[in-house]
Parts: structure tokens; sequence; C-alpha cells
């Protein structure tokens, strides 16, 4: 079981299904106060632009998150990209 966090913008239902098959801990960005290490989002799902990353959204203990842009990577790229989170 890995025990990577992903946060994963709503509506991207096939790749949080894909990335919880895996094993990881898949939460929703807008709900989710816990610390991620990476953040799955699509500009053409809903946001405009990324979303913003502050100190004030980010828990204490988030050093590193990787930001990955559904719009521009495949899904096998993405688990790949997250796989190699060390």
């Amino acid at each position: 079981m890995h025990s990577k966090v992903v946060a994963v913008q709503g509506g991207l239902d096939g790749i949080a299904n894909r990335l919880r098959n895996k094993g990881y801990y898949v939460t929703d960005y807008n709900s989710s106060d816990e610390p991620i290490d990476a953040l799955v989002y699509s500009e053409n799902v809903g946001y405009a632009q990324p979303p913003t990353m502050t100190s004030e959204r980010m828990p204490s203990n988030n050093q590193f998150v990787i930001m990955l842009n559904a719009d521009e990577l495949s899904e096998d790229e993405i688990v790949n990209r997250i796989d190699a989170i060390r």
C-alpha cells in the first residue's frame, strides 16, 4: 500500500479511481485539510488557472506538493509522476 496522499479536483473521477486502485489515498483538494503529496487539477474542469497553494491553504507539514495538470498529461504520465515521488 502506498502512503502518498493525492488531492484530485472534483470532476476528474477517472484518474481519482485509478489512483485509488493503485492504493493511494485520494482526497478532494477543496475539502481536504490534510497534508498532500500531489495535486491533480484541470483547467478544463473548473479552474480558470491552477489553484493557488498558499501557506494559509496548505497544512504546515506540507513541504513539497507536486501539481499535475490533467489537461497536459495522460493518466499514465500522472500515475508515473506520482509513483516517482519519494
